[in-house]
């Protein structure tokens, strides 16, 4: 293959994504007025479905969540609208909703960074205290609440140090400990 034709790919995919957005924008949006008349948001879970895998469906349904009282448990094949007094309703908002499309939402989300050893310490520091309360909550089975909160304490009682990366300016070339001398096309 080319490099033109992969040049040519590259702008049909950006220009098929741009209209396949604005397609599935403008379907959320037919499902939002659709339900508002109506109280029926069956479709809202079928435009998620119908959704590629690859395509930002989470996104979606935090648009949805934003937008309308429309809830959408994706896992669960479920869909269902709120009551005005349930916890958590958000009265249908169209124009807000039609301003801010979901695909929108997930530019201004940057992409998750990478994890450094900070983000990784705290994540289990969090874990603990998480997991913890779910034990005082009765959120555990009761025969694994010492269990878990004995984990926790281990978790939140430990201590660590960032190591230093190994110098490597003394191997061999074309060496790697993990899996032993390169072939000799990759020395060079």
């Amino acid at each position: 293959m080319s490099l033109k034709k992969i040049d040519a790919n590259l702008v049909r995919i950006t220009t098929n994504g741009d209209k396949l957005n604005v397609l599935i924008h403008t379907t959320a949006m037919l499902i939002l007025k659709h339900a508002t008349k109506s109280g029926d948001c069956t479709r809202a879970l079928s435009l998620v479905k119908a959704m590629p895998a690859s395509m930002r469906r989470t996104t979606l349904i935090q648009w949805f969540t934003k937008y309308s009282p429309i809830r959408i448990v994706f896992q669960n094949d479920a869909v269902g609208m709120l009551k005005k007094d349930d916890k958590g309703y958000t009265a249908f908002n169209l124009d807000k909703a039609d301003e801010n499309p979901f695909y929108k939402i997930a530019e201004n989300n940057a992409e998750p960074g990478l994890l450094d050893f900070d983000k990784f310490i705290k994540m289990i520091q969090n874990m603990a205290k998480r997991e913890a309360a779910k034990a005082d909550e009765g959120k555990v089975k009761p025969e694994d609440v010492a269990s878990i909160k004995a984990a926790c304490d281990v978790l939140a009682g430990l201590k660590f140090t960032r190591v230093e990366p190994a110098n490597d300016t003394d191997k061999d070339a074309g060496e790697d400990e993990a899996f032993g001398p390169a072939p000799l096309a990759a020395v060079g």
